[in-house]
């Protein structure tokens, strides 16, 4: 069995000797908390030399790269050149390597929360590849080495003035011993003495060690948001005590059972190769064990009941008689056939602009409130996809920015908006703030309507929790589409599968029977063969209102789940088929007593699902880049499920072209379709 032995320099009362479990075998790992002794530290270095496979060692200052060359405390050389014959390490290859990509990951992923809060950092020295990354972010820097290392009174705050500090001052900090006694406290009460530290505790993000918050005084972190290289167990308990809102640690628990630090998984790492680990190994590790931020939640902070957090939404109008839905233009509605198409061309020329807004919006769960402010853009569908995409993504952007400055923390596309060029992605990355599609809740909100329908009308029959009948899906290739036949294909005996691209259903195909190998799965170009025999269909194309199927050629007692908007089943083809349910999906109901300014053509706190998308991130205090692309994964249908039912967004009444669906009509259509079966023989 393999053998790490941890030595950690700046923490005390922390030994473990365990067993532990990685890359799929055990491993001995063996710790002392030396507490800054360091004449310990060097005997337990020379006592394990040539006895355990890999020792490391955490706490001691790292090296500094600078613009003048490597900067090294001569104590932590003198430690790190001991041994004889085992490997030792201090992770610092592995910080350099992954912290780097990681932090910017996150922060990109977020739409860089840093950009224009102050960033307080207790030592940029020690996390120096971390200060030119926050520069990058456009953070604001507080650096408080000068304090923290000599007690000088001030701050510097760019990677330029820290290159001056330690160029300047570094050969007396080379010359101080490892004590903790030498390190700065952080107490509040010493701001009195130290100006500087007003300044500091005023910032709004605090990056550190885990090594430093062990020893400082965290009365200053109260309600505030820390980033950390590595938070333990016990780390995670000081900080929840200290009142710390949110802790963004960038190494995750990657061994079973137990947190480690970078020294210690970069000593694992060590372990299982001959040759000294290079950043090459390195980043084979990063994907190997699949590391990443990750972000925790450690207290909530009291919001008061005036607080009221803001999402933005975008809409556009469905067809060119939306067009005289506007206030200006009611009075031209008379002259629509006419003026219409000219007014269509005409409007894409002007810029989006802010509509009205959603107020009321009250989540279920935490009592969070969130206004919804509404942006549209005057153009159509048809004249969203006829447009290049660039000068679509310029008006959408100006939005987000006008929501940005309006304080809003993430806007949603609707409709076509989030159709055009590549689904969102290059609005999402010249938007100040998160951009999400909503269609994960989409996804959600149709297989809800569905089962409500199907459930309804009581003519298909279950066996084992699967229904005994075919489902086709129109469109099983686009986002909602596909994320929808997955989840159908676990719940259906026979599944179809339309879409214009062969190659994209035989691709989708094959994803879906490693899923469901049960299900029997057929594809199609055209709905029309197969429609004649299914009891669901769902609809999700791009089709502008356009034909896609035959209604006449559909089963008796079928139900349609139209998802597009416009519509792909015009309220004339439905009414002709009495004995077919067609119910429009994507609808639901907003908790809280909601009041809107704005003509969504739906009914009171009813809205379609990407714009709930949109509210419910708000609620959930989870303001992220949720949904883009044309790919939904299970995962995030899975989440937005549970934010839904969490927070209180649900399936409103069903309705259809003319408003709800009552239940004597479903009643009707059953009727009318056990005598059209019966008719047909």
């Amino acid at each position: 069995m393999k053998q790490v032995v941890s030595i950690a320099f700046a923490q005390e009362n922390k030994n473990y000797d365990e067993i532990v479990e990685f890359n799929g075998e055990t491993v001995r790992l063996t710790q002392y908390s030396v507490g800054f002794d360091f004449e310990l530290t060097e005997s337990l270095i020379k006592k394990y030399d040539g006895i355990c496979d890999v020792i490391c060692i955490s706490g001691v200052p790292p090296r500094i790269k600078t613009k003048n060359g490597i900067l090294e405390h001569p104590g932590s050389q003198r430690l790190k050149s001991l041994t004889k014959v085992t490997p030792l390490v201090d992770g610092q290859l592995l910080k350099d390597t992954y912290i780097p990509w990681a932090f910017r990951q996150y922060y990109l992923t977020h739409k860089n929360p840093l950009k224009n809060k102050k960033v307080g950092m207790y030592t940029g020295s020690l996390q120096k590849v971390l200060v030119e990354i926050i520069e990058e972010l456009e953070g604001n820097l507080c650096l408080a080495d000068p304090y923290f290392f000599l007690r000088l009174p001030y701050n510097l705050h760019s990677n330029e003035g820290l290159e001056k500090f330690l160029k300047t001052l570094f050969p007396i900090m080379g010359r101080m011993k490892f004590k903790q006694s030498s390190l700065a406290s952080f107490k509040m009460e010493d701001q009195k003495v130290y100006k500087c530290l007003k300044e500091f505790f005023k910032s709004d993000v605090f990056v550190g060690n885990e090594g430093t918050i062990q020893i400082i005084d965290k009365e200053h972190l109260r309600d505030k948001t820390i980033v950390l290289d590595f938070m333990g167990s016990l780390m995670k308990r000081k900080l929840v005590q200290a009142g710390v809102r949110d802790c963004i640690s960038c190494m995750p628990k990657v061994v079973k059972g137990r947190y480690v630090n970078f020294s210690v998984l970069e000593a694992l790492m060590q372990a299982f190769q001959e040759d000294s680990l290079s950043a090459e190994d390195i980043l084979w590790w990063v994907d190997e064990l699949d590391l990443k931020v990750e972000h925790h939640q450690l207290s909530v902070k009291k919001q008061n009941v005036e607080d009221v957090s803001k999402f933005a939404f975008i809409i556009h109008p469905l067809s060119k008689d939306y067009l005289f839905k506007h206030p200006l233009l009611k009075k031209l509605s008379p002259t629509k056939k006419h003026l219409g198409p000219i007014l269509e061309k005409a409007l894409t020329y002007t810029p989006g602009f802010y509509y009205g807004n959603i107020k009321g919006i009250k989540s279920e769960s935490n009592g969070k409130s969130v206004e919804g402010l509404i942006y549209t853009v005057s153009d159509t569908p048809k004249m969203l996809l006829e447009q290049s995409p660039e000068k679509v993504y310029k008006k959408l952007v100006d939005l987000c920015k006008d929501a940005h400055k309006e304080q809003a923390g993430i806007i949603g596309l609707g409709a076509f908006t989030k159709i055009v060029g590549d689904a969102g992605i290059s609005v999402e990355q010249r938007s100040p703030i998160p951009v999400t599609t909503g269609n994960s809740l989409s996804a959600c909100s149709t297989l809800w309507a569905a089962k409500f329908a199907v459930d309804k009308l009581g003519l298909v029959k279950k066996k084992s929790n699967i229904w005994q009948g075919k489902v086709m899906v129109i469109g099983a290739t686009g986002a909602i589409g596909s994320v929808s036949a997955k989840v159908l294909a676990s719940r259906w005996k026979e599944l179809v599968l339309v879409a214009p691209r062969a190659y994209k259903l035989l691709e989708l195909k094959d994803e879906i029977l490693e899923l469901a190998p049960d299900c029997k799965i057929t594809v199609a170009t055209n709905p029309d063969k197969e429609i004649t025999d299914c009891d669901l269909v769902i609809t999700t194309t791009s089709a502008r209102g356009k034909r896609i199927l035959d209604i006449a050629l559909v089963k008796p007692g079928c139900v349609i789940c139209d998802v597009s908007r416009p519509f792909d089943i015009s309220e004339e083809d439905a009414s002709t088929r009495p004995d077919v349910m067609v119910i429009a999906s994507g609808e639901v109901q907003l908790p809280g007593v909601v009041k809107s300014n704005v003509d969504l053509g739906l009914e009171g706190n009813i809205v379609y699902a990407c714009l709930a998308e949109t509210a419910l991130l708000a609620m959930d205090g989870k303001l992220e880049s949720f949904t883009l692309g044309r790919n939904i994964s299970f995962e995030k249908v899975l989440e937005i499920d549970r934010m839904a039912k969490e927070h209180g967004v649900r399936l409103s009444a069903i309705m259809g072209h003319n408003g709800f669906i009552s239940d004597d009509e479903f009643s009707l259509c059953r009727t009318h379709a056990l005598s059209k079966r019966k008719e047909d023989g």
